[in-house]
């Protein structure tokens, strides 16, 4: 007996095994047909996947059983309809809690569970979509509600911040300035070692010490965005790639010196820095431990010449669906790989959770400080986003940043690109993006962070559409891509750095809560 699945359309082909405490299990699924089958490997799984619903938007699923788990059988079983069912009883379950806390159940919530029940009951498929997206309706609403009462009940606090990208202020002038001062009251500054050191011999830190310099006058608080970081794209082809691919000790030697001309430039200026997508990015397929050995020679940098500088683990696909997932396998994932020009995951990619890679931190004493949350592969469901954040908290028990969130202000694809960047969302939240609706989704998601304790930011990962982002000197250099933002419309300010609605909805939402600005 094993663990059958029908395949039904999700994004990408994913389906993941998981342990009842939700770490992934490195069993891949295999794809036969109209059925995707695990083997065996522990006796009660629970699965994810992630899945458009019709009425509701994107959102990452599990199917637990009603956390109990599933344990091996012949039945060919529907996973939308047991997601359905799990989400339901975990909603269900938060309404509980809710009620223990506040004195009463959230009539909206309720009635939509229940509605959801009759739709289940039915075992129409059609019927199955529905009530799954009623019943994420349920978890949207009732954690928003829960959010505004907690902050009702608590007041501000002083120890949260709007956090933005300072990529765009060698171009934006004055303006961008002024408008960036106006919402944030910390900065990122990428430090993308491919970037900055285009060719081998030849260095651009002036623009990283023109920011920092900048945010150090503003009493702005800096963190250095990946000192340690092997990007597919900026060093992967680049010049460094000849040491990463032929001469490790070479490499590492490169990456030690870059981190002490960093911080020995500029003493305790950042306020902290990160090691960024410990082997989720890995173009020179470095084991574990030759990874683990560079960041652990970077971390004595970091305390040598910059010992109050603080340290974030900054990472993507927080539930860690890839580590449990065969991405060269599965052919959704391979031809969208081929649409953006990715290579193949290499043998070591993904090799070790980040739960593994923290551990090992503080087996080898190397303190982190911060968890960052990168946020930005399917962040449209609030309850999942409230269960994510707590299964973060509880293992580790450190703060939190979400330090990537990129959302848009319309769909489609920009009138200008360089080679796939920008990339365009596709996936949506309740209906397809418009300005109104990216000043709603940040003020929602703001509402739940705010609320939450151990979270202390929302980073927004492009402040501008401007596409004119970075110095020229990368001009005609595979990398010049990188002066362009992530994500299609993604910025709070337009082309012209002119505010969009969100802009105004972050400073309306900065006064109420008393947060620190570079203004204020």
């Amino acid at each position: 007996m094993k663990y059958l699945w029908k395949k039904q359309k999700t994004t990408l082909g994913t389906y993941v095994m998981y342990d009842l405490n939700r770490n992934p299990v490195k069993e891949y699924g295999v794809h036969e047909g109209d059925i995707i089958s695990f083997e065996p490997v522990i006796d009660r799984a629970v699965f994810m996947s992630k899945i458009d619903v019709e009425g509701f938007g994107g959102a990452i699923v599990f199917a637990d059983n009603e956390e109990q788990g599933y344990a091996p059988s012949d039945e060919v079983r529907d996973f939308i309809r047991e997601a359905a069912k799990s989400r339901l009883n975990r909603v269900r379950k938060y309404l509980f809690r809710f009620e223990k806390e506040h004195g009463f159940i959230p009539k909206e919530p309720e009635k939509l569970l229940l509605e959801a029940n009759v739709l289940l009951a039915t075992g129409e498929e059609a019927d199955v979509q529905k009530a799954l997206a009623k019943v994420l309706w349920a978890g949207e609403k009732a954690v928003l509600l829960d959010s505004e009462i907690k902050i009702g009940k608590r007041g501000n606090r002083d120890d949260f911040s709007f956090i933005g990208c300072l990529k765009g202020f060698t171009d934006g002038g004055d303006h961008f300035k002024e408008c960036f001062k106006k919402v944030f009251g910390e900065a990122v500054i990428p430090t993308h070692w491919g970037c900055v050191e285009p060719y081998e011999g030849e260095k651009h830190y002036d623009v990283i010490f023109d920011m920092l310099d900048w945010c150090t006058e503003n009493q702005i608080p800096v963190r250095g965005h990946a000192l340690v970081w092997f990007s597919d794209w900026w060093e992967g082809r680049n010049w460094m790639a000849r040491y990463g691919n032929q001469d490790y000790e070479a490499f590492k030697k490169l990456v030690v010196e870059r981190a002490e001309y960093i911080l020995s430039s500029r003493p305790n200026a950042f306020a902290s820095v990160d090691f960024n997508e410990p082997l989720q990015s890995n173009p020179f397929n470095f084991t574990f431990d030759q990874h683990f050995q560079i960041c652990k020679e970077v971390y004595e940098v970091i305390r040598k010449y910059s010992p109050k500088t603080k340290l974030m683990i900054n990472f993507y696909d927080e539930w860690q669906g890839n580590y449990g997932f065969d991405e060269n396998s599965i052919p959704e994932v391979r031809e969208w790989k081929k649409s953006y020009g990715l290579p193949d995951s290499v043998p070591n990619r993904y090799c070790v959770s980040v739960p593994a890679f923290l551990d090992r931190c503080i087996e080898e004493g190397i303190q982190v400080d911060v968890l960052g949350l990168q946020f930005h592969d399917y962040p449209y469901d609030l309850f999942n986003t409230m269960e994510l954040i707590e299964w973060w908290s509880n293992r580790y028990h450190l703060p939190i940043q979400l330090t990537e969130v990129s959302t848009p202000s319309r769909t489609g694809k920009t009138p200008f690109h360089m080679g796939n960047r920008p990339v365009p969302i596709t996936k949506y939240w309740h209906r397809p993006w418009d300005e109104r609706l990216q000043e709603e989704w940040y003020r929602e998601f703001a509402t739940y962070f705010y609320s939450t304790d151990c979270v202390t930011g929302l980073t927004c990962w492009s402040v501008s559409d401007e596409p004119t982002q970075w110095g020229e000197y990368l001009a005609g250099h595979p990398n010049e891509k990188f002066r362009l933002q992530a994500f299609d419309y993604d910025g709070i300010l337009d082309y012209k750095n002119e505010p969009k609605p969100v802009f105004f909805a972050l400073c309306e939402l900065a006064e109420k809560w008393n947060l620190r600005t570079g203004g204020r």
